[in-house]
C-alpha cells in the first residue's frame, strides 16, 4: 500500500529500509523522502519505526542480534541501498 503519496513510498520500501537497518524516522526521511511535503504520512511511519525492536530495527518481536553487530554494522549501508532501489 502506498503510504506517502508524494514520494509515492508503499509500506514495502518502508519495511525493506527499517529491516537494512534504519532505526529513525530521519533514517527514512533521508533513504525514501517520506514525511518531507505534506506530512500526513508522519504518523504512519513514526508508527511502523516505532514497532521495530532497538536491538536490531526489524519488528520481529525482541530478538536480540547483538553477536552479529560487528557484521552487521559493516553490512548495513550495502544493504540499505539495496533495500532502496528494490
Amino acid at each position: 500500500m502506498i503510504v506517502c503519496v508524494c514520494k509515492s513510498v508503499s509500506d514495502r520500501q518502508i519495511k525493506a529500509c527499517l529491516d537494512a537497518g534504519a532505526t529513525t524516522m530521519e533514517d527514512l526521511q533521508i533513504d525514501l523522502g517520506v514525511a518531507l511535503c505534506c506530512g500526513k504520512c508522519g504518523p504512519y511511519v513514526q508508527e511502523m519505526v516505532s514497532g521495530a525492536s532497538p536491538c536490531c530495527g526489524r519488528a520481529c518481536g525482541g530478538c536480540c542480534r547483538s553477536a552479529e553487530a560487528p557484521s552487521r554494522t559493516t553490512n548495513t549501508v550495502a544493504v540499505r541501498k539495496l533495500a532502496l532501489a528494490a
